[in-house]
């Protein structure tokens, strides 16, 4: 009961914080000193780009109230890793991707298994056991062990507790 208490009260707390904050936010701009409401006029002053933020400067033409918006910085949207260069033989394949906005390109240079000579394709066709096949093998084994111990545990108990009742009966 103290803990339903005491969720309860965190609850209310921070439901009333919720609120105030939100009148708070909601009430930032001063009163229109020229009308009933502000009406804003924007201008950029910094343009808002994928690494840097921008800024915009917003009049209210009736008062003269200014404040300045700050947009965040886009980001960088990078496409799909493309193969520019594949070198076998010395293990490497160079990739490039581009973002789509400003077109800046970045390149990685991945390490790839030389192609083995002795490969077959017999032996890609086998079957064979994974280690999450391995894993989920050994951990249901794990559950059967466990439950058959549990089981046999048990069993020893409740043989006990009839040995014990039946020779507090003969005692009586």
């Amino acid at each position: 009961m103290q803990v339903r208490k005491k969720l309860l009260m965190l609850l209310c707390t921070l439901l009333l914080t919720i609120l105030c904050c939100g009148v708070g936010y909601a009430d930032a701009h001063p009163a229109c000193t020229g009308g009933e409401q502000h009406e804003f006029e924007s201008h950029i002053l910094i343009l808002n780009s994928e690494e840097s933020e921008g800024q915009v400067e917003n009049v209210c033409t009736l008062c003269g109230y200014t404040y300045i918006e700050y947009l965040p910085a886009t980001g960088h949207h990078y496409g799909d890793w493309k193969v520019v260069e594949e070198r076998p033989e010395s293990g490497i394949r160079i990739e490039r991707r581009e973002c789509q906005g400003c077109h800046r390109e970045e390149v990685r240079t991945v390490r790839i298994e030389p192609p083995s000579p002795e490969s077959d394709s017999t032996q890609e066709d086998e079957p064979g056991i994974n280690r999450l096949d391995l894993a989920l093998s050994a951990s249901i084994g794990g559950v059967w062990v466990c439950t058959i111990a549990a089981l046999w545990y048990n069993s020893l108990v409740l043989n006990w507790y009839k040995r014990e009742s039946v020779k507090a009966l003969k005692r009586r």
